[in-house]
């Protein structure tokens, strides 16, 4: 299972790094589908990228034509990622055009949820500073609740998933007004 959610979460890397220009100027949320996405933009240049993950911020931060910010804040090994106060305060003021998000949990009812109450603040302010909002999310999330709420679905532009969504859901998203593109 975990195999085949991998590679559910590679595909949906793949065909967001598509959506990547070179000279962008990114958000990168942590996360393990992310985490995907920021792989395959080794291939891109001259970004410009905050993420809030230490894995990420490593893996594009090599290549010397990228950019990369990286908010204060407490480290939280499970998402490799800082988050807090002061992770908030790096957002004001900033503009991408693109922001990349990942999630718990996505539902009609609950909106987008997390396990942690400290990340939506920093999601929030991730939100704010993005034109556009990109949610990563495998099929497996859609539907699925957890502990707290960023708010609901149509904070997200595009969402980008894989082939398990059923028509139902993705017909729900569309008549929200949020792209839905399977990978």
């Amino acid at each position: 299972h975990h195999i085949e959610n991998m590679e559910k979460k590679r595909k949906i890397g793949a065909a967001a790094a598509a959506l990547v220009a070179d000279n962008e100027t990114i958000i990168i949320d942590s996360g393990t589908t992310t985490s995907q996405f920021a792989e395959n933009l080794r291939s891109k240049q001259y970004l410009n990228i905050i993420t809030n993950a230490l894995n990420i911020a490593l893996m594009l931060g090599g290549n010397p034509t990228n950019t990369v910010h990286m908010p204060a804040g407490q480290f939280k090994a499970p998402t490799l990622s800082l988050s807090g106060e002061k992770s908030v305060e790096f957002f004001v003021g900033i503009y991408a055009e693109k922001l990349f998000l990942a999630t718990a949990g996505i539902s009609f009812e609950a909106g987008l949820t997390y396990p942690a109450i400290g990340d939506i603040y920093v999601k929030r302010a991730m939100i704010k500073a993005a034109s556009n909002v990109y949610l990563l999310a495998d099929s497996t999330k859609i539907g699925r609740m957890s502990f707290s709420s960023l708010g609901n679905v149509e904070l997200v532009h595009t969402l980008i998933t894989d082939d398990g969504i059923s028509d139902e859901d993705r017909k729900g998203f569309e008549s929200r007004g949020i792209n839905v593109i399977v990978a």
